[in-house]
This record gives C-alpha cells, structure tokens and sequence, in this order.
C-alpha cells in the first residue's frame, strides 16, 4: 500500500494557513512555533524546515497579503 506524500509547496501552505488562524486569535506575542505546528498538525522542527523563525513566518504572511 503507497501512502501519499504532501508536497513542500501544499504543506508550506497548510502551515501558512495554520499560521494566520494563530496570528488572528493571539497576535504575534502570543503565538507560538508550537502552537502553530500543532495548527497545522507537523512538528515544530518541520515548521522550522520551511520557516527559520516565527519572524520569517510573520514576514511571509504579511507579504502574501499585503
């Protein structure tokens, strides 16, 4: 049986997606890498494989919006 593997592109977006649902509800102070890992159901060193820092994530959000 083959399980199927997200792709890099699908999951950064599920973690983005994750990542603005914590923003909305915390703020930046309040949220977490964990919290957001936990959000979108990955690791916090996962998260870390894609975004660095809970700034850089931050970063990416505010650029995709605005």
């Amino acid at each position: 049986m083959s399980s199927m593997r997200m792709t890099s592109d699908l999951r950064r977006e599920l973690i983005l997606n994750a990542a603005k649902r914590c923003f909305a509800r915390h703020g930046f102070a309040g949220t977490t890498t964990k919290s957001v890992a936990a959000a979108a159901s990955i690791s916090e060193g996962l998260l870390f494989k894609h975004f660095p820092t809970k700034s850089a994530l931050y970063a990416e959000i505010l650029a995709d919006e605005c």
